[in-house]
């Protein structure tokens, strides 16, 4: 395989992202929570479940930080870090605590969603971010988070208005979700740019897609949580 030029680069990593089973947006979950069809408890569990791999990925985020050689996305790489440990960039708060906000409108109190369980799928996510972002070179890592960030603004805003809608939480719960429909459109312009500029070979091009891949199949399946609360 030859180097992709950018324009065809960006054009096969999305196509990647818009299969089935990798596409957030298209997750059953959101025609659910839109349709009022799960219970509270169910959403609570579901909750909890992106809290905790919310908590744990920042550890990450900072490894990728510390990994980047270059000094232009490194700085991108510390205003996503400080967004995601204070809500600096967005003036809101630290991502988790936004998250936890989800959880607790649906009847959680903080002890619990810190002492649940994961769950095998949540774990997925979990390893992945640890082994892509902390341990495979650094723009294979930017490609692990092309996965998410890429695909989580049209993804998240219609989770957080189906749950306006049909739950009747309000903006101050839903903030998490928010927070993420802009972020994460500059996050996945940075991204690209990172893969363009640093993916010099057709070997890193390939595994930063493939990981792409891999990681939004991995969160698709953890949006599933919401069954094992039934």
């Amino acid at each position: 395989m030859a180097i992709l030029d950018f324009e065809t680069y960006r054009k096969e990593i999305t196509r990647e992202l818009e299969k089935p089973g990798r596409a957030l947006a298209s997750h059953p979950i959101i025609d659910k929570i839109n349709r009022g069809e799960l219970t509270r408890t169910q959403l609570a569990g579901w909750a909890n479940q992106i809290y905790l791999q919310t908590r744990d990925v920042v550890r990450w985020i900072g490894a990728l930080y510390a990994n980047c050689p270059s000094p232009k996305f490194r700085r991108e790489l510390f205003l996503n870090l400080l967004e995601e440990e204070m809500g600096g960039v967005t003036g809101t708060d630290a991502h988790p605590e936004l998250m936890a906000r989800v959880g607790m409108a649906f009847g959680l109190k903080r002890e619990e969603m810190d002492s649940a369980p994961v769950l095998p799928a949540t774990a997925i996510v979990m390893r992945l971010g640890e082994l892509h972002l902390a341990h495979r070179p650094w723009v294979v890592g930017m490609g692990n988070a092309m996965g998410f960030e890429y695909q989580s603004p049209r993804a998240f805003k219609l989770i957080a208005d189906g749950l306006r809608k049909s739950y009747k939480l309000s903006d101050h719960d839903v903030l998490f979700f928010d927070v993420h429909v802009t972020a994460d459109e500059d996050h996945s312009g940075t991204i690209l740019r990172a893969l363009h500029e640093h993916a010099t070979t057709p070997e890193l091009q390939r595994e930063a897609m493939e990981t792409a891949g891999l990681f939004a199949a991995a969160y698709y399946q953890m949006l599933s949580a919401y069954e094992a609360f039934a």
